[in-house]
């Protein structure tokens, strides 16, 4: 008998199978024991939540012999016809290499018959976001003015790509990732039915590494399970070629410690185990955000990724290093990671940025400083690779606070109005909290918010600027001002000064104008630290 793997033997049959979306099945459900479905739907959500999953119970629940019923009996004609995939009133349709206007319209064609076995015609379009736009608007048309006998089901990925005129024509159901506590529990399940042997560690670790996909949960036990006759941790840890907990502290320590040689040495070690280096570093990321949740949740083991048996041992270490150090390695790895992505030496990418992780404190402005009134040229600093690679995320002096236009820090807030809006971000993100802590300038005008991070923090911005970020964000400080608001953010220097004369006509003249130094401009600080150019003249004329 051919082999089946497990993702397609665990495929949910029922409602009651489909874990992690609860909201989507209590509506459909009641739908259907109510008599209102309608004809078609979008489930949209990343890959491996069920969307696919929960159109064919859909389609059971509809035309099983009992039904329309929300507990399909899975033994009649339709219910086995759909399991096996042979039902003739179910038709999927995979978009991703049937996306053409011919396809649609012999969907279109066929649309009109009606079904043979069951009461409806189950059309099932995976992928639909891959429909070109001239499919989409044939399938437009029917989607308007279906058959009583259809309904449409669009899975997709990508929600933000379905044209708004079919989105508005479906009634639209969001899957979310599943929670590593529920894809843990369910890898214990089909481990235990299946005689799988796994530690509980170890079914964390696989829920942790699926990213939210029960598929992908699966996929990895039943490697794991090939990989050792009894899965734990380490056969986990070594299937996939991520670090252990023992590295990752050892390098943390060695950090904390001021002991460059030492993580240069740990890396080779690395290097030597074989590890892939873009990996490592991801491990290294996950695990200084380990210690910074520690820090700031003490007690809260279940917010880490990482098995309860290493928590007090985590706690200990996150001990060691200041709440403004973990952050600044954090923004550094990050950094260095968006490098590797892009080198062809990912070893010498990571040492590079490690080595900015021992960089010493920079004097911003002292640098280009003449040695005499208006220079017409001078020598730029040496250029220092390494340390300009991360620059702007590992300066041991944290940058001081940018002022606002106004004159302070806070404009149309007050400072006590911003550490209200913190304290109630940081139960929901203390990460997003700790970087909001390093902001520049806040101004509120009407009900937008603009918050301004000097460009050494470039990574706190971006962070920032993430749709669930901006989300909590607003919602903070609607609380807090007592209105809805919106937010943006940006990395820029918005110190308070006035306008350069030497961009004044009148200031400079042909002659120029004495005393002025263009090469002390905020913007062309930044093109030299960009360009590391070997000398800069000023030209007056």
């Amino acid at each position: 008998m051919t082999y089946v793997s497990l993702y397609r033997r665990w495929r949910p049959q029922t409602f009651d199978d489909i874990i992690g979306q609860a909201h989507v099945v209590r509506t459909l459900r009641n739908a259907i024991s109510t008599g209102r479905t309608t004809h078609a739907y979008l489930f949209a959500g990343p890959r491996g939540t069920g969307k696919t999953s929960t159109a064919r119970v859909l389609a059971k629940a509809l035309n099983c012999a009992n039904g329309p019923t929300p507990d399909p009996c899975g033994e009649c004609v339709s219910c086995l016809g759909i399991r096996e995939g042979t039902a003739m009133d179910v038709i999927e349709v995979d978009a991703a290499s049937n996306r053409g206007i011919d396809e649609i319209r012999d969907l279109r064609e066929k649309v009109m018959y009606a079904p043979t076995q069951g009461r409806y015609k189950v059309y099932i379009i995976d992928e639909a976001h891959m429909l070109t736009p001239q499919a989409f608007n044939a399938l437009l048309k029917t989607l308007e003015e279906p058959p009583p006998h259809a309904v449409f089901v669009l899975a997709t990925t990508q929600a933000e790509s379905i044209i708004p005129t079919i989105q508005s024509r479906c009634q639209r159901f969001d899957f979310g990732r599943l929670t590593v506590s529920d894809l843990a529990a369910h890898v214990a399940r089909v481990a235990q039915a299946q005689s799988i042997s796994i530690d509980p560690d170890a079914a964390r670790l696989v829920a942790r590494r699926a990213d939210g996909s029960a598929r992908d949960a699966l996929g990895l036990l039943e490697q794991a399970s090939a990989w050792s006759p009894h899965v734990t941790v380490e056969s986990v840890l070594s299937l996939l070629g991520v670090s252990d907990f023992d590295i990752l502290t050892r390098f943390a320590a060695a950090l904390a410690d001021d002991q460059p040689g030492q993580v240069f040495q740990i890396i080779q070690e690395a290097v030597d185990s074989g590890a892939d280096m873009r990996q490592f570093l991801q491990d290294l990321i996950l695990h200084f955000r380990n210690m910074l949740v520690a820090k700031e949740c003490p007690g809260r083991p279940e917010l880490t990724d990482v098995p309860e048996a290493a928590y007090s041992a985590l706690t200990r270490q996150a001990a060691s290093l200041s709440r403004d150090h973990l952050i600044r390695v954090l923004g550094a790895l990050s950094e260095g990671e968006a490098q590797l992505r892009r080198s062809f030496n990912p070893r010498l990418a990571l040492e590079v940025t490690v080595a900015g992780l021992y960089a010493p404190p920079e004097q911003p402005t002292q640098e280009l400083q003449p040695a005499a009134p208006a220079p017409q040229q001078r020598q730029a600093p040496a250029a220092q690779p390494a340390r300009a690679a991360t620059r702007a995320a590992t300066r041991a002096a944290k940058p001081a606070a940018a002022e606002s236009e106004g004159g302070g820090r806070f404009s149309g807030i007050t400072e006590a109005q911003w550490q209200q809006a913190l304290a109630r971000i940081k139960p929901a993100s203390a990460l997003l909290e700790a970087f909001l802590k390093d902001v520049g300038s806040v101004r509120v005008e009407g009900d937008l918010v603009r918050i301004v991070f000097d460009p050494a923090w470039a990574v706190h911005a971006q962070k920032v600027s993430e749709p669930d970020s901006k989300r909590l964000i607003a919602q903070a400080l609607g609380e807090v001002l007592g209105r809805n608001v919106r937010c943006e953010s940006t990395a820029a220097r918005v110190e308070a000064r006035k306008e350069s004369p030497a961009l004044q006509p009148s200031a400079a003249g042909k002659s120029g104008s004495p005393g002025v130094d263009f090469a002390d401009m905020p913007e062309v600080q930044a093109a030299i630290e960009l360009f590391n150019p070997r000398e800069i003249k000023t030209i007056t004329d």
